[in-house]
């Protein structure tokens, strides 16, 4: 599956994807082992544990975190005061391997540089093409491999370094790329180049998170189905004897892996730790499609993920080392609309939490992010206006069934306004421009008219949340821009107030993004420059919820 999509991404990327489709032209889905293809940001296996060492302690306050007790009016809530999309052009093949070749730099010089590189391409549109590079040190000087639009260990060749530059190449289908950078403080920026397109690139040191200090757990890997769906994933245990409560991970729109891996940071698979240092076992798992579990995630509606979750809480249940009586749900962005379903079917949630999640309409949550996708651009008012023209187009097609023509048509002509503002050298080493925008717009419309899209586009959250009766907590991100708390946190507040939950908590975790790290802006560019660790406060808010819902005197009857 080459396929990568967000609700943060999904229309915004429409127009601009053709760039990241064209630098390396690798992005085709073909011979999976002969182009060794894995997620772009994925690196070695983790160890035992990738967690932060630590976490700040957490300032809450009753004026930022609701009552435990319903209240008839909802109030305002404010940050805690304290601390997808890729798209296919038509097939191509993988670009032959050259031999590699060395530098003559000092063997010193080299070694300085050992090891992996993460960063990204700077590209028009909502996302930066985020790659990775390992390099090695021999005797002979520095020899290197990239991992790019999903595919991993592609050679780089003509490695050279020159005080405190490097440069290096890669050739491909559509032309050799070049990368010139110079080297700071453990970091590589400088120029990329590609048949008449010149951009910036950037790449930091990959530094594993360090494993949470004193905290002892177990792994096993488990694999469950739902009907001929197989599904794999893995169980994180704390460490002692008993029965633990237990919660089932549900990861956002997209091809998720298990880790729920964006930008390098492995959101799932550092917050079982915390969770495991709290007393609390985990499951997450592959989606469809990825990784060790079968299927295609596109074609998968939302009932269709509300089974898989489903049959991952009966797997839990069954386990001999978790207490059945104390088994909820944590459900990101998406993943938060899927959580609420599921434990309004089942009796045996016994609690919810909701990270990011939204609780107003696909549509407005797309028009949001719309809006603050142009407040950040330097698009036109004419460029801004035809999209928006453009997406309305699609959200009429989805919600009726009707005018797809006009949809595709819409889009196609702002694909090929893209294709012509493409300098000279680039349109021709793409050669046939038809079938490259086929290629596209080809891709846009398969997952427009998915039945995963049409599930999430026609849902509206609000009345399953008002149908809850178990405890629920809400956290949100301040700086947000994929599921922005502004608007979702209050009608999180208003949905709630309607249920019947024995308790709740909503809070929005200051500084936080859509991952809940620590940011700048928000944005999604910066994602892989961020720590690859939570914000303060975020671990400890919902691990104290946590404990207290499954604590001794919990009682789920």
């Amino acid at each position: 599956m080459c396929r990568k999509r967000s609700i943060g991404s999904l229309l915004s990327a429409s127009v601009s994807v053709a760039v990241s489709v064209l630098l390396l032209g690798v992005v085709a889905c073909g011979d999976q082992d002969a182009a060794r293809q894995t997620p772009t940001t994925e690196s070695p296996e983790p160890a035992a544990s990738t967690g932060p060492e630590s976490v700040e302690e957490a300032d809450a306050s009753p004026a930022t975190t609701a009552a435990h007790e319903p209240e008839p009016e909802p109030q305002p809530v404010e940050p805690v005061d304290a601390a997808s999309a890729t798209s296919q052009a038509p097939e191509t093949s993988v670009p032959a391997e050259p031999d590699p070749q060395y530098n003559t730099a000092s063997s010193e010089a080299a070694q300085d540089l050992e090891g992996r590189w993460e960063g990204a391409i700077s590209i028009p549109g909502p996302t930066d093409l985020p790659f990775a590079v390992e390099l090695g040190a021999s005797e002979d000087g520095l020899r290197g491999t990239i991992d790019i639009q999903g595919f991993t260990g592609l050679p780089l060749s003509n490695l050279e370094l020159d005080e405190g530059g490097i440069h290096f190449e890669m050739q491909s289908p559509v032309g050799l790329a070049v990368w010139d950078g110079h080297v700071s403080d453990g970091v590589i920026e400088g120029e990329f180049t590609q048949v008449g397109m010149e951009t910036t690139f950037w790449l930091q040191r990959f530094e594993d998170p360090a494993a949470l200090e004193g905290v002892a757990f177990h792994r096993e890997e488990v694999t469950f189905s739902n009907g001929e769906i197989v599904l794999a994933g893995d169980l994180t245990f704390p460490e002692g004897d008993g029965r633990h409560p237990a919660v089932v991970m549900i990861s956002g729109s997209g091809e998720q892996d298990r880790d729920s891996d964006f930008g390098g940071f492995r959101m799932f698979a550092v917050l079982a730790d915390h969770l495991a240092g709290a007393g609390i076992a985990s499951l997450r798992f592959d989606d469809r499609g990825v990784g060790g579990s079968t299927g295609d995630n596109l074609q998968a509606a939302l009932h269709d993920r509300v089974g898989d979750v489903e049959a991952a809480v009966d797997l839990l249940h069954s386990h001999h080392d978790i207490d059945p009586g104390r088994v909820g749900l944590i459900g990101h962005s998406e993943g938060g609309i899927v959580a609420p379903l599921v434990a309004n079917r089942s009796d045996g949630v016994a609690f919810v939490a909701l990270l990011a999640a939204p609780a107003v309409s696909a549509e407005e949550t797309l028009v949001a992010q719309q809006r603050t996708l142009f407040e950040d651009s330097d698009s036109t008012a004419e460029e801004i206006e035809q999209f928006r023209a453009s997406q309305e187009l699609v959200f009429r097609a989805v919600a009726t069934g009707q005018g797809w023509d006009q949809a595709e048509a819409s889009m196609r002509a702002l694909v090929w306004q893209q294709f012509e503002a493409f300098p000279e050298q680039m349109q021709e080493a793409i050669g046939d421009a038809d079938a490259f925008v086929d290629g596209i717009v080809a891709e846009q419309m398969a997952t427009w008219q998915s039945p995963w899209f049409e599930s999430f586009f026609k849902h509206d959250p609000r009345p399953v949340i008002e149908e809850l009766q178990v405890p629920v907590i809400a956290l949100f991100g301040e700086l947000d821009t994929q599921v922005p708390a502004a608007d979702n946190a209050t009608a999180m507040s208003e949905a709630i107030n309607e249920s019947s939950v024995p308790g709740y908590t909503i809070a929005t975790i200051f500084s936080a993004n859509h991952q809940f790290q620590e940011a700048v802006t928000g944005s999604i560019e910066e994602y892989a420059r961020l720590k690859r660790e939570f914000a303060p406060d975020f671990v400890e808010i919902l691990t104290t919820w946590l404990t207290e819902v499954t604590g001794p005197e919990f009682d789920d009857d």
